[in-house]
This record gives structure tokens, sequence and C-alpha cells, in this order.
């Protein structure tokens, strides 16, 4: 009673009992805000992802349809977003050179392989050149000149052998002849050097007797000793010819063998020449038949940069890519250098398609699939990047319904990399100082 009285009578006193009730309040309220956010700072987890731009892409890949060597373009048979089928003309190139190139390393090889045929004919001994029964049945001008020119070659060294053999040959029978007339004249004188013996001994014994002149027995020595010596002399001759007989048989064999060795040695560098040209005609070849540009998969006809009839394709130069049709599309992302360490395979990611209205488009869900194993460098903006492949989910292609993904789609990928509280997230750039400030210099 006394209190009411003194509220009524004191108005400032009840004022100050209010405030002091709000402000209590008030107090109460923000602690319990305060730790009902700390808690959930402290325990309530946070998604963490990396952000990177992306572009829809084929998974296998676009085709770049590119000629090693270049050329002209003879005849273009597709234009730009066309749909071909695997082993469609694309185009074709001039094959003026190529062809040209092609058929004078072709004539060479005809004529080499004539040459190794008549060098193996010769070798063998054969008294004329077969070729092969193949020849025949082509209608090459080039191998009818090749036959003409071996043929002739052919005969006109083996005249020449011969002749020089022939020479020898002669020069042997001579030689043989004049044995045997010396071994004649031999042995006539061999069958008076026995009768004068025989007569000697008989003189020898009248003149003993006194029956016979002492003159007329030396006149018999004389004559006997005169044919020794002659047979003597006649010996030597045989000998002597001999030894060029010998010497001419010689030469009739190294004539042979040094002939056998030339064609071996020649035989040797035609085979080689052989295969150095047929390496020739394989690679002319290939490029021959790459005159005709075909597609190497199904797909459609994208990024074409020839045009017209005529135009110049430089070596290894891009001409068109295809988009290989009916195949799984992908993401590919490029993650920067800085969220790297936090990106991996099989991580889940959130793609968004700027190309698409966001009010009506979901966002869809995918993942990693690979992850290069080195920095690339972008072409257009020069920033460093990893790329990221992302597969989507099927149940993510459905949510598309009506929508259609197309290659080189613009993307904005979220990558989920792990999950850690706001008090972690808060404190993360101090704990960081803090440890790079405790290393010792």
């Amino acid at each position: 009673m006394v209190d009411l009285i003194e509220e009524q009578l004191n108005p400032v006193h009840g004022l100050k009992t209010e405030a002091t009730s709000a402000r209590r309040a008030g107090m109460i309220v923000v602690l319990i805000t305060f730790v009902i956010f700390g808690t959930w700072s402290v325990v309530a987890p946070l998604g963490s992802a990396a952000l990177a731009p992306g572009v829809v892409s084929v998974k296998s890949h676009r085709k770049t349809i590119q000629h090693l060597e270049g050329g002209i373009v003879r005849e273009l048979f597709v234009k730009e977003g066309q749909l071909v089928a695997q082993g469609d003309l694309l185009l074709t190139l001039d094959d003026t050179q190529s062809g040209g190139d092609l058929e004078v390393v072709r004539g060479q090889d005809i004529n080499v392989r004539a040459i190794e045929v008549r060098l193996k004919a010769e070798r063998d001994g054969l008294s004329e050149v077969v070729y092969p029964a193949v020849w025949d049945d082509l209608s090459d001008s080039r191998i009818d000149e090749g036959i003409k020119g071996q043929n002739q070659i052919f005969d006109t060294r083996k005249n020449t052998q011969e002749g020089e053999k022939n020479v020898l040959k002669k020069r042997l029978g001579q030689l043989q002849a004049q044995i045997e007339g010396l071994i004649i004249v031999k042995l006539s004188k061999e069958e008076l050097v026995k009768s004068y013996q025989s007569e000697i001994v008989e003189l020898q014994e009248l003149v003993a007797d006194g029956y016979a002149d002492k003159r007329q027995l030396r006149e018999f020595e004389r004559n006997y000793s005169s044919y020794t010596g002659d047979i003597g002399d006649l010996d030597a001759q045989i000998a002597a010819t001999q030894i060029k007989k010998g010497e001419t048989e010689l030469q009739i064999l190294l004539l042979e063998k040094e002939f056998q060795e030339d064609v071996a040695s020649s035989l040797g560098e035609v085979q080689a020449k052989l295969f150095e040209l047929r390496e020739k005609i394989n690679v002319l070849g290939d490029r021959a038949r790459r005159v005709d540009i075909l597609a190497p998969v199904a797909g459609k006809v994208m990024a074409l940069n020839i045009h017209t009839r005529g135009g110049v394709i430089m070596p290894g130069a891009d001409i068109m890519e295809i988009v290989p049709e009916k195949e799984s599309l992908i993401i590919e992302a490029e993650v920067s250098p800085i969220d790297i360490d936090r990106v991996q395979v099989g991580m889940n990611a959130e793609v968004r398609f700027s190309s698409f209205r966001r009010a009506t488009t979901p966002s869809l869900e995918g993942t990693v699939i690979s992850l290069s194993g080195d920095r690339l460098v972008n072409e257009n903006t020069g920033e460093a990047f990893f790329l990221a492949r992302i597969e989507l989910t099927d149940e993510s292609v459905e949510k598309l319904g009506v929508l259609e993904l197309l290659p080189g789609m613009p993307a904005e990928v979220l990558i989920t990399t792990s999950e850690r509280t706001l008090l972690e997230y808060m404190s993360q750039p101090f704990t960081n100082m803090f440890a790079r400030s405790f290393i010792e210099d």
C-alpha cells in the first residue's frame, strides 16, 4: 500500500523500473541469439565449392580433320552443319603433283626391277633373261622398254664375256698344240738317242777288235750327246708351255670370277635401290590415296574453314571438325589453380547453363570423372587452369526434358569440395597466418 502510494506520488521511479526490465529482457534475447548463432557456427556444416567456367563437349572429343601435306581443294562436298556418315567423302585435293611423283618413282622401280632380273640371269648363267610372267599381263610401255633395254645389255655383256673367253680358249688350244708338237719331237729324238746308244756299244766292240775306225765312234758319240741335249731343251720348252697353259686357264677362271663378283655387287646395289624405291612408293601411294578426305565418324560438320574450290590447305591446318553423333556429352570446366588442391575425381558438381532461362532450367548434378595431370593455358585469356571433365547423371539429363544440350554451350560449374563450419571458414585465414609466422627462417 505504501509502495503503491509512493509510485503514484513518484512517477519517475516507475519508469526506471520498466527500463531496467526492458534492458534485461533485451540482453537475454541477445545472449540467446549469440548462443544459438555461436552453436550453429561451430556445429552446422556449410558446403564449400570451387566455381569454374565450362563448356559442353563430346565425351569422345570432336574429330578435327587435317591433312599432313596440305594441298589445293579440287572439290568440296559438305557445308557447315551438314550431317555426314562415317566414310563419307568430305573433299578431294588436287592430285597432279602427288600422282606425278608417284608415276616417276614407279617408272624407276620398273627399270630397276628389270635390271635385277637381268643380273639374276647372269648370276645363274642362263642363256636368256626370264622375266616374271605377271609382266606379260601388264599393258605398260615402261615395262616393254625396260625389258628391251635389259635384253640388249644382257646380250652385249654375254657376247663380250664369251669373246674374251674364246680368245683365251683359242690361246689355250695353241699352247696345247705346241706341247703336243714338242712331245712328238722329243719322242723322235729319244728314239735316235736310243739308236745311237746301241750303235756306240757295237762300235766300241768293233774298235776294240780293230774292225772299226775310232773317228766313226766319236762321230756317233757327238750325235748322241747332241740329241741328248736337244731332249733337255725340249723338256724345258714343254714345261714353259705348260706354265703358259696354266696361266691361260687361270685367266679364264679369273675372268668368270670377276664377272660374277661384278654381278653380285651390282645385284646388291640394285636390291638396296629397290627397297628404297618401294618405301618411296608406299609413302607416295599413301599420299595419293589421302587426296580423298573421308569422315572418320558419323556426325555434324562444324568449324568449316574451306568454302571454295581451289582453296589452299596448309600442311597440318584444321580443315573442319566433326562432332560425333549420338555421343555422350560432358562439361569441360577450367578449374583455377587456387582451387585444384580441393578438387578430386569422384566429387559431385552442380551445373548451370546460361544459354537456358534460369527461371525454367533446373540445376543439374554431375560427377568429376577426370582431371588433367598438369595445368593448361587458355589461348584466348592466357590464364592457367586445370581441366576437369564432369559427366551429368542420368536423372539430371532427364530433367532437361525438351531442352537440348549442344557442344559448345557455356556452363557454370560448382564442384562441391568439402564441408566446413562457419567458425572454421572465418578462422582459416588467421590459422594460415599463424602457421606461416611460426616457420623459422
